[in-house]
């Protein structure tokens, strides 16, 4: 069986990018990336077969979707993509844009920035471009040797780069500059594979190295193991073994570059398999034993081998549990890392999570709350801790904030829980049966105990902040919401205490503000704080109210006289006129005996008419101060509505009573008052 080494195929940054096309192409539309969205033609051919295609320029983008491929772009190339493109998907593996950013950082800080990698690879393309074209690349110490000296220097390196190519240029390139600053910007993946494949190398006779022949970190794994003095072969596809590679007896190994997909993996080591069986069987045919001594070996068990298509099944399983076994060396899944933010964009943040390990957050796992840009949650240089959701043997992981804040915010929301706390929560949704709040993790509030009452439209809430107290807490719950929470029960409480509260202070004779809960054909309840007490119809003015919403609504908030109290029963009744100003106390200011004055003829007697002087104040013309002349009824004068001019006879405060005189005030001026109000 050959030894698989133990960091070897896609790496988290190429399965992140196929991820992301395979997404785009679920979308309608035709789609492409602009370049091979990885070095490797089975992925190219993969991505054809769902309706990805490859394009060399921009302009071949027009009205399709674009995804920027794995290497990334320069920012003018990115630009002409959002122009002309329908959509721009970038794919760009989260450490080659830490690479772009150091990149521009450095030139806006004034260093000259150099380059250790191939200048015809795209993403060192890309990274010039984001140097603003300022930068120089090296692919050797040769090259480095050339570089004409500079007061400050940036040394940055391609991600797929041997390490100790760019230390020796690094050293080469520190006489050339009073400052000199080295970013050790190599994949961890990159590292990783090498030293795993020269781990291999040290046991096994010939190495066959697995990735495309175009791919830039497949040919520095070549170069790292034939350094090593073991045979190495280079092979895209099984296909391209020969078994004359693979004596009888011989050790051999495998690794394979990032870019190079799991399933060419399993079809190289099992084809390797085939190889090995048949040397071993062709080198047992040269060495058969004579009859005799072959009858005699008969005689002795043998346990059974098995059959070359078992052989290839058992090949298979061997090779994904050594491939599984691989995965889970390092940092297990569901431990809690402190990290620091060293990039954040709209869609994800990157961790360092210590120990050359770098981590990302999707926008999805960076919060419970939902987010627009990773950018409103965290910055930049915050330590923040996370969660281990996935891993790949590249040192990139999948990382999650929220799956850390919600442990918290559930270990502190199960102990308000058991002391029935009343905390805040804000409405964010409305579903089916309730409402989804904020309480540091999404919980449930059922529309049953949103109000104390039926709740007609429960998108009302969306938005608002209100007390609530857990009603049920359930950590282990995997369907539906592992918390529920009650309005009701603290509306009920607080109620409660209002009434309580209410009913030890409420006495006769004082005067409330309250505000207008409803209205009825015969009053209006109103709402004191904690209880409603009854303003009937005839309590609200001095004048007569046919309606109480003609001088009322709802909402309003009045002060209100307590004319009664019944404790037993629980009913207050309420006064507003005891606290409205008389109208008689204003006829006294402003009217006196003589004065001349306009009314409206609002009732007729037979002993003379009634006018009305102001709203809850009627004055009589008796009858015979209807006429000059002698009349039978005071029909034949005036009529109910007949606006009149009457003087002022005589005022009656005790009585409540005013004479006036239709006849005396003929030809005369009335008085205004308006001005003395």
């Amino acid at each position: 069986m050959p030894r698989l080494a133990e960091c070897a195929g896609f790496c988290q940054g190429v399965r992140r990018a196929l991820d992301l096309a395979l997404a785009a192409a679920a979308e309608p539309g035709p789609w492409c990336t602009l370049g091979p969205l990885v070095h490797n033609d089975a992925v190219v051919e993969f991505l054809e077969a769902r309706g990805i295609r490859a394009v060399e320029r921009v302009e071949e983008a027009a009205g399709s979707g674009l995804i920027i491929r794995s290497h990334g772009a320069s920012p003018g190339v990115l630009a002409a993509a959002q122009a002309i493109a329908r959509q721009v998907v970038d794919a760009t593996c989260p450490l080659v844009k830490r690479v772009q950013t150091l990149a521009r950082q450095m030139v806006q800080e004034g260093y000259r920035v150099v380059i250790v990698g191939d200048a015809a690879h795209p993403e060192v393309q890309g990274i010039v471009g984001w140097a603003e074209g300022q930068a120089t690349v090296v692919a050797s110490v040769e090259e480095a040797r050339r570089v004409t000296p500079a007061p400050r220097l940036a040394v940055l390196a391609q991600t797929t780069r041997e390490q100790e190519t760019f230390f020796d240029i690094t050293r080469e390139l520190l006489p050339k500059s009073l400052e000199v600053r080295a970013f050790n910007t190599i994949c961890d993946a990159t590292r990783k594979r090498q030293q795993a494949a020269r781990e291999v190398c040290r046991d096994v006779d010939v190495m066959v190295v697995v990735g495309d022949f175009k791919s830039s970190n497949t040919a520095t794994l070549a170069r790292v193991c034939a350094d090593t003095g073991v045979r190495t072969y280079r092979v895209e596809r099984a296909g391209d073994l020969n078994p004359e590679w693979f004596a009888a007896g011989a050790r051999a190994g495998v690794t394979a570059g990032a870019s190079t997909p799991e399933w060419i993996i399993k079809e190289v080591v099992d084809t390797m398999v085939e190889f090995e069986e048949n040397a071993a069987r062709d080198e047992a045919q040269e060495n058969q034993p004579e009859p005799q001594a072959q009858a005699q070996q008969e005689e002795t068990w043998q346990e059974p081998q098995p059959e070359p298509e078992e052989a290839r099944e058992q090949s298979f399983m061997e090779l994904e549990a050594e491939m599984a076994e691989s995965m889970s060396k390092g940092m297990e899944r569901g431990s809690i890392l402190k990290g620091v933010v060293i990039q954040v964009s709209d869609d994800e943040v990157m961790v360092d999570v210590g120990g050359k390990s770098e981590g990302v957050i999707p926008l999805r796992e960076l919060s419970v709350r939902d987010l627009r840009s990773a950018r409103e949650e965290v910055q930049v240089g915050d330590e923040i801790e996370v969660y281990v959701l996935r891993w790949d043997d590249d040192g990139t992981i999948l990382l999650s904030k929220k799956r850390v804040d919600m442990k918290k915010a559930l270990d502190a929301l199960e102990e308000k829980f058991h002391n029935r706390e009343v905390i805040d929560a804000k409405v964010v949704k409305s579903v089916k049966g309730g409402l989804l709040v904020d309480i540091g993790v999404v919980a449930f509030l059922p529309a049953s105990h949103v109000d104390e009452g039926f709740v007609r439209n429960l998108d009302d809430y969306i938005g608002q902040t209100m007390p609530v107290r857990i009603i049920e807490f359930n950590r282990a719950k995997r369907r539906g919401s592992q918390v529920v929470v009650s309005r009701k029960d603290v509306l009920s409480e607080q109620r409660e205490r209002q009434r309580e509260e209410f009913w030890s202070t409420i006495e006769e004779g004082q005067v409330r503000t309250g505000r207008v809960k409803r209205l009825t054909d015969y009053g209006a309840f109103i709402d004191l704080g904690g209880f409603e007490g009854l303003l009937h119809i005839s309590e609200m003015a001095h004048v007569r109210v046919d309606h109480p919403s003609d001088v009322l609504s709802e909402g309003d908030v009045i002060d209100v006289y307590i004319l009664g109290v019944d404790r037993e029963k629980e009913r207050v009744s309420l006064s507003r006129k005891r606290i409205l100003k008389s109208p008689w106390e204003t006829v006294l200011e402003r009217y006196r005996e003589g004065d001349i004055i306009d009314g409206k003829v609002v009732r007729l007697a037979p002993f003379g008419a009634f006018v009305e002087v102001e709203p809850g104040v009627d004055g009589l013309i008796h009858i015979s101060q209807l006429s000059h002349q002698r009349i039978e009824k005071p029909e034949d004068v005036v009529q109910v509505g007949d606006q009149v001019r009457v003087k002022i006879l005589g005022i009656d405060p005790v009585e409540k009573r005013i004479a006036l005189s239709l006849k005396e005030a003929e030809g005369s001026e009335a008085v205004d008052y308006e001005g003395e109000w």
